[in-house]
């Protein structure tokens, strides 16, 4: 069971969990367990605003509950009663809050590399004198990430919701930037040697997709 989320797909996103996740591991009522979150709000919210969701439910109402970063959890345990059962949870949520804090930073590394790598893909494209009538950085862009991940930019900023302006590495997952990163010195290195596109298309096409994912694509907005 998945005890922590995260609020965005993004690299800046933060581990939370819910106030339902929480009641329902520690044997109590979700409303007792609101009840003791709103007694308690303000100090719970010396560490961040609380977000508050709703879902709806087929009985018609509208079920409210509250997310929790890691300190105002771990916070809220001191006002529960000290059971096995809430030592125990209380054990497993700080085990998944490291969990996912590690694949984050193991994230935002890749992100970095990237970084340094798409500077050095801009140099090797103007050295290599490509001429695309401008279009020669987004054009090898692509090429990579349909080489990495086997899908397109277009697909992925859909799939993923990016805005415009927005950059698709903050939306990577640590193997997904990884993909791409290797992706991406395959090309710096065949830029060097002197390989035009279409050759270099070739070359990474011998080896076929790094990392394939799947994407879930709103109806009919699947490009080719």
């Amino acid at each position: 069971m998945n005890l922590v989320e995260l609020t965005s797909k993004r690299l800046d996103a933060e581990p939370f969990t819910t106030s339902d996740v929480i009641a329902e591991n520690v044997g109590l009522s979700h409303r007792s367990l609101k009840r003791t979150i709103t007694n308690h709000k303000n100090r719970l919210e010396h560490f961040g605003k609380m977000r508050t969701t709703f879902t709806p439910l087929s009985s018609g109402q509208t079920s409210v509950s509250y997310q929790l970063n890691e300190r105002q959890a771990m916070l809220l345990f001191f006002y529960l009663s000290n059971t096995p059962q809430v030592e125990e949870f209380q054990e497993r949520l700080v085990n998944q809050f490291s969990s996912m804090k590690r694949a984050l930073i193991e994230q935002q590394a890749k992100y970095e590399l990237g970084k340094v790598l798409n500077k050095s893909l801009a140099t090797a494209i103007k050295e290599s004198r490509i001429d695309m009538h401008g279009y020669e950085y987004s054009t090898f862009q692509r090429l990579i990430y349909k080489m990495a991940l086997g899908v397109s930019i277009s697909d992925l900023k859909k799939a993923r919701d990016i805005k415009r302006g927005e950059l698709i590495t903050h939306y990577l997952s640590a193997d997904e930037a990884q993909a791409t990163a290797l992706i991406r010195q395959r090309v710096n290195t065949l830029l060097d040697v002197g390989m035009n596109y279409q050759e270099i298309k070739q070359a990474l096409s011998i080896k076929g997709v790094i990392y394939h994912i799947q994407l879930s694509l709103p109806a009919k907005a699947a490009t080719r």
